[in-house]
């Protein structure tokens, strides 16, 4: 029997339909992925969707909803939560004021808030795609905040003493989490990368300009991969110092058996 070929999942799926007013975006990081298949056979995601507002469900574990109150994403967020791979017990989240000025053009107004000339679908996708990517990068700029403050003592040490009298479990302990936040940020998308929407929507370039200049996304990006490399070095100090640990019990334990192995010739010899 021939197995069957895995599914890819799609990048997104949307739920719900917009509101006749929305005033803001909401994008939440639930997890490290969503599984976006066959959404049209989950009818409470769908009901909850159509309370919500219009939502964009990312399969890199972000949902966006355009024009909700709290109460509304809470119970969709529940619905969600079946298809949310590793769920994350506090999730980012971001907000964006909306405005939709048909006269006015697309742009970021003064406070930060996303000014459309409409509310096409491809507009707030394009607008949804960037506050994802901007609250995946807060998630990514936290994990490796986090390791450097667990790393913190033990540089403190190698620079004011030379040396560190960490535990080699803990030193294991720490190489951990410093895998694990790069773990996490390899297996993220790019965060600058060009989204496959303005292909098809070249016209949307100049906003998509405006909104990834708006939250930084590719100085953020630029300043994780300096810092994914510096988790790399540590890890290999890290590393080093394990190894050098257990050389160095080693090479105590071999002159203990030398030193064990004299005492019992002696005693032999005094024996004789």
């Amino acid at each position: 029997m021939t197995a069957a070929t895995p599914t890819a999942l799609p990048d997104y799926a949307t739920l719900g339909t917009l509101p006749e007013k929305p005033a803001a975006m909401h994008a939440r990081q639930l997890g490290a992925k969503i599984d976006t298949r066959a959404f049209d056979e989950d009818d409470a995601a769908k009901v909850l969707a159509g309370i919500a507002g219009l939502t964009f469900v990312f399969r890199d574990g972000v949902v966006v909803t355009v024009g909700a109150d709290a109460a509304a994403m809470a119970g969709l967020d529940a619905a969600l939560a079946k298809r949310v791979v590793d769920r994350h017990a506090e999730p980012e989240t971001e907000t964006a004021k909306l405005v939709i000025k048909p006269n006015g053009g697309d742009s970021i107004g003064p406070d930060g808030s996303i000014q459309l000339v409409d509310a096409s679908e491809e507009r707030l996708l394009l607008a949804a795609i960037v506050l994802a990517r901007s609250v995946m990068l807060s998630r990514d700029e936290g994990l490796v905040g986090a390791a450097f403050d667990r790393i913190s003592p033990l540089v403190s040490d190698l620079s004011e003493r030379g040396r560190t009298d960490l535990p080699i479990r803990r030193a294991m302990q720490l190489v951990g989490t410093a895998l694990a936040a790069r773990h996490r940020i390899m297996g993220t998308a790019p965060a600058n990368d060009r989204p496959d929407l303005l292909w098809d929507h070249p016209e949307l370039d100049r906003l998509y300009a405006r909104l990834e200049t708006e939250h930084e996304l590719d100085e953020r990006a630029e300043v994780l991969e300096h810092k994914f490399v510096a988790l790399g070095d540590v890890t290999e100090v890290l590393l080093d110092i394990v190894r050098d640990k257990r050389a160095y019990r080693l090479e105590l334990a071999i002159i203990a058996l030398i030193a064990f192995e004299i005492v019992l010739s002696l005693v032999a010899m005094a024996l004789r």
